[in-house]
């Protein structure tokens, strides 16, 4: 990620102090650097290697596993520092790398998101495999990162891809938080909820985990393979039913839950579990880091600059207006140049066909409230650089933004309604396309105000 140049701003769209912004954004992205964040925890002294909280003897056999959208970063600084001490391992990522790695013995396969499919089904397959088998004195290195939920599917004896792809479909849909989303996957399958964990046993583990879920809870980030997990059967069930969808999932589905709320299944490893004595988890990075690396890049540059939100949910939509209320209150408490930024990850019930993610949805919505702004900018941003099933990471509004809609002939309530940012964007111009960025820590809004 940090290898690249990137740029927020489309070159037809020129903003003025736009270079000033894309030096605070960038910073924030390269805060989340997954490669630098593992390679700060791996440690090489005297031919002593440390792995986190952990001493690593030379004739320990280390197992790696590694998946997510920053899963090929991360592995590549664990690849570096460890090189043959590495015995096997599997990595599954969302686009395969575009040049050959020279890994021997690990396993690299693409899975899919936001919806798992076979690959994803495969990728379980084979970690489950490679886990097969270990002792006590085995150490299992896990990086996780966000999609791992999506990209590595593990269903449940007696349910099928299907069933599992259709619940998924039905819950982002909804408009569930990720939590809720999550605490019904762990039901579903066998390698979520500590069941990495469990399936690795006896072995020791290290695991690192790159945050994209709202105050950092290691349960939800990748539906928590290797810690405890406080959801219980009958709380996927309340979700289902709270979102109006029990009714529209599979039967196999609702009997496999109802079975496990009246424990004739195993529940997930719950905290207190004798397993959990054999893993230590880290968080490595999150989007609180990034919005702190955006607060004293901005501070080192002499702009003012205040969080505030470090946890903004609830419809994209509606997070947009308090945003823009919360930004101008900011602003006028602080006269001159100003920056405003806020964290987290909004929702979006879905109504319409049409095509985005939630910061092209939170996005459009701020367009009206920006329409008479003439010294402010706001930029709504996906940090993995892929906003929903689009190219775009988010969007970027001015006042120009009203202007070229109308002299368009385009009115954004209309693709609002439809939940198509996406379309308007294209035609107005200010979508953000950088690509891929190899991490993902939730979503960063960003206000700038330059009188």
């Amino acid at each position: 990620m940090t290898k690249k140049e990137l740029s927020f701003f489309q070159k037809t769209n020129a903003i003025p102090n736009q270079e000033l912004m894309n030096a605070i954004l960038s910073r924030a992205l390269q805060s989340a650097d997954p490669y630098r964040l593992v390679n700060h925890h791996i440690l090489l002294a005297n031919g002593i290697v440390c792995i986190g909280d952990r001493e690593v003897n030379s004739s320990k056999k280390i197992i790696l596993i590694s998946m997510g959208k920053a899963s090929l970063a991360m592995t590549e600084a664990a690849v570096d520092k460890l090189g043959t001490r590495i015995q096997r391992g599997v990595v599954v990522c969302k686009a395969m790398p575009e040049k050959t790695l020279d890994w021997p013995n690990i396993h690299i396969i693409q899975g899919a998101h936001p919806v798992p499919d076979e690959r994803s089904l495969k990728a379980g397959d084979l970690i489950q495999k490679c886990l097969q088998g270990l002792t006590a004195a085995d150490l299992v290195l896990v990086l996780i990162s966000g999609g791992a939920s999506a990209l590595v599917a593990s269903p449940v004896r007696g349910l099928t891809l299907e069933e599992l792809q259709a619940t998924n479909q039905l819950l982002l849909r909804s408009g569930a938080t990720i939590n809720e989303v999550n605490a019904v996957r762990k039901h579903l399958e066998q390698l979520k909820g500590g069941g990495l964990l469990r399936t690795a046993a006896p072995a020791s583990m290290e695991a690192f985990l790159l945050s994209d879920v709202i105050g950092n809870d290691s349960s939800v980030i990748a539906s928590g393979p290797t810690v405890a997990d406080p959801t219980t059967y009958a709380e996927a069930l309340e979700i289902l039913e709270s979102y109006h969808i029990s009714r529209q999932i599979s039967a196999a589905v609702l009997t496999h839950l109802q079975a496990g709320a009246e424990g004739r299944f195993p529940e997930t490893i719950k905290p207190g579990d004798e397993l959990l004595k054999h893993v230590n988890n880290h968080i490595i990075g999150s989007n609180e880091l990034s919005i702190e690396a955006a607060l004293q890049e901005a501070h080192t540059i002499g702009l003012k600059s205040v969080c505030v939100s470090r946890q903004m949910v609830g419809e994209a939509s509606q997070a947009a207006l308090w945003f823009l209320d919360e930004s101008r209150k900011a602003a006028a408490r602080n006269p001159g140049s100003f920056m405003v930024v806020a964290g987290g990850e909004t929702t979006v019930t879905v109504h319409g066909d049409g095509k985005g993610g939630r910061n092209l949805e939170l996005a459009l919505a701020a367009v009206r409230g920006m329409e008479g702004d003439e010294h402010g900018t706001l930029i709504a941003l996906a940090t993995d650089g892929e906003d929903g099933p689009t190219d775009a990471a988010g969007a970027v509004v001015t006042a120009k933004t009203m202007k070229r809609a109308k002299e368009l002939g385009l009115n954004p309530d209309t693709f609002l309604q439809n939940n198509d940012a996406y379309t308007f964007f294209e035609q107005v111009g200010g979508l953000i396309q950088i690509g891929s960025t190899g991490t993902n820590v939730n979503d960063l809004t960003f206000y700038f105000n330059f009188p």
